[in-house]
């Protein structure tokens, strides 16, 4: 696999040195451009751009893509941060379409994909960055923790039988059971950091890395499962740790939860939810996989169309009149005969918890 960019040669060449990544070297900024999609999050954003420019070594180029905020956030950076590279969208195009504006605006060989409601710790670059001497990896998480400091939000993506992206640790009390270094499906779209040659390698036309017909959600596991199928590994680097400010820790499992948390959405995200499940299975699933998975896949089905059915038929209305959107999806995945593909089957062995805290 050929990997293209300086961005390699620049961190071997901090190893080979004996350099260690702190503020007092001299050895310049991390070759690694950060993005930040902001949508009416002006009591997050500050603290994460201040976070950035906290880092033990700072980066090359920082933009944020702001939505059509109308909570002041574009001020906030232009009046805050004169370092930022501030890209007005004029409407909100949704996380997938405006970080795909932002990564096209950068150059770096490394990119940082981040929320503006996450916070990372000055060493979280230094920790990430030498997973890539391994030239096969192309996505790097960290560890994320809640604002607490003391409970797990992610610590990397696995892929659950039931095609739910599954976050390790999820709410989970931090008693260092994820401090090793492992291999996993992808990581969290809150703070990913990718490869900008894996990103190039499975982009849709017109630099289209994150699937536009997403708008959000499922995004990063639909991004990670291309890079898998394309060759590409993800790896967890604990010593890499952020904060992340995702609502709840509830530890409850089973089905209620799952109907809860739906429940707790607008029926414009259940929609965006729903449709984006689907689109990742199209695009990527094998039939072998799907076919071995089925009970997993089709239990998780029957109980979200049940709920929308009862509290929200106009999405399965919805749906069904935007359908076009799932042959497409099967369109793209017969443009993607270029990767190589292998099939994946679910990251863990026997029962996962969710995102919600739910069994999957």
């Amino acid at each position: 696999m050929e990997v293209r960019g300086a961005g390699l040669d620049y961190i071997i060449g901090i190893r080979k040195a004996g350099e260690t990544m702190t503020r007092s070297d001299n050895a310049g900024p991390l070759p690694v451009a950060v993005v930040v999609v902001s949508w009416n999050c002006s009591d997050y954003l500050a603290d994460c751009l201040t976070s950035l420019r906290e880092l033990d070594r700072p980066v090359r180029e920082i933009i944020v893509v702001d939505n059509a905020s109308t909570d002041g956030s574009a001020e906030i950076v232009r009046e805050g941060f004169p370092e930022v590279r501030l890209i007005e969208a004029g409407d909100n195009l949704g996380f997938c379409r405006a970080n795909n504006l932002g990564i096209a605006a950068t150059h770096e060989p490394f990119v940082l994909v981040l929320n503006p409601d996450t916070r990372l710790r000055p060493g979280f670059l230094a920790g990430l960055l030498p997973a890539f001497e391994d030239p096969r990896v192309g996505i790097a998480a960290g560890k994320l923790l809640r604002f607490d400091e003391r409970t797990l939000d992610s610590c990397g993506q696995m892929l659950a039988r039931s095609r739910q992206p599954v976050d390790r640790g999820y709410g989970d009390a931090d008693r260092g059971q994820y401090d090793t270094d492992a291999e996993v499906f992808g990581a969290c779209g809150a703070a990913a950091l990718y490869r900008r040659a894996m990103l190039e390698s499975i982009a849709d036309p017109g630099e289209a890395y994150f699937d536009e017909a997403f708008f959000a959600f499922y995004e990063d596991l639909d991004l990670a499962w291309r890079a898998r199928r394309a060759g590409w590994k993800s790896v967890y680097r604990y010593r890499a740790v952020g904060l992340h400010a995702r609502g709840g820790t509830s530890r409850r499992r089973g089905l209620s939860t799952r109907l809860a948390a739906m429940l707790g959405r607008s029926p414009e995200i259940r929609y965006h939810i729903v449709k984006n499940r689907y689109l990742t299975i199209l695009r990527n699933d094998t039939m072998g996989a799907y076919v071995r998975n089925l009970p997993f896949i089709w239990g998780r089905d029957i109980a979200t169309f049940v709920l929308l059915l009862a509290a929200s038929p106009g999405v399965l209305w919805r749906l069904w009149r935007d359908r076009g959107v799932f042959a497409a999806a099967r369109a793209r995945r017969r443009l993607d005969t270029s990767f190589l593909r292998h099939e994946v089957d679910s990251g863990f062995s026997g029962r996962t918890r969710g995102r919600d805290g739910s069994d999957s």
